[in-house]
């Protein structure tokens, strides 16, 4: 498993050419917490912003995310119609938010999230109750359910994952 802030910052090495084309800011994956690309800029007032679509994406390393050719690179308008999550960025980003289950108790709150070993899709978080807990507890760890609610605030996760926090 990989986590996500392991990959986010991470240099983009085109192998047609060996130029670094740009950094990984933030991992976008749909409503099935499925890949759809990674960012490498945001929308702003006079660009749309940029990405690199899962399908292009040629290897996720430990040093370096390659493609095969710059024209990887594409607007962000291309996924535009697909609703996306952010880790980082976006409306519905989702570290920091509280995790709390469907009947209201705290879990944590969201500073990581696992992907599988292929790097296709999102499953796990990662939990903190404080930087005091982290030292003298540790993180918790939990697995994406296939259903959770993404609010501004919380994500909300069913009752039966408490059980494994």
């Amino acid at each position: 498993m990989r986590k996500a802030l392991d990959v986010i910052g991470l240099p983009i090495v085109c192998l047609e050419t060996g130029e670094e084309i740009g950094t990984v800011r933030d991992i976008l994956c749909d409503s099935a917490w499925r890949v759809r690309g990674v960012l490498l800029s945001e929308q702003g007032w006079f660009h749309p912003g940029t990405c690199i679509p899962s399908e292009r994406i040629h290897a996720v390393g430990e040093s370096c995310l390659t493609v095969t050719g710059k024209d990887a690179i594409t607007s962000l308008d291309r996924l535009a119609d697909l609703p996306l999550t952010g880790i980082l960025t976006g409306r519905t980003k989702l570290k920091g938010k509280t995790v709390i289950t469907a009947s209201g108790e705290r879990l944590g709150i969201l500073e990581d999230v696992y992907f599988s070993a292929d790097w296709e899709k999102l499953v796990g978080y990662e939990l903190s109750n404080g930087w005091l807990a982290d030292i003298t507890e540790g993180r918790k760890r939990l697995s994406a359910p296939p259903s959770v609610i993404v609010g501004e605030e919380n994500l909300i996760v069913p009752d039966w994952v408490r059980s494994q926090a």
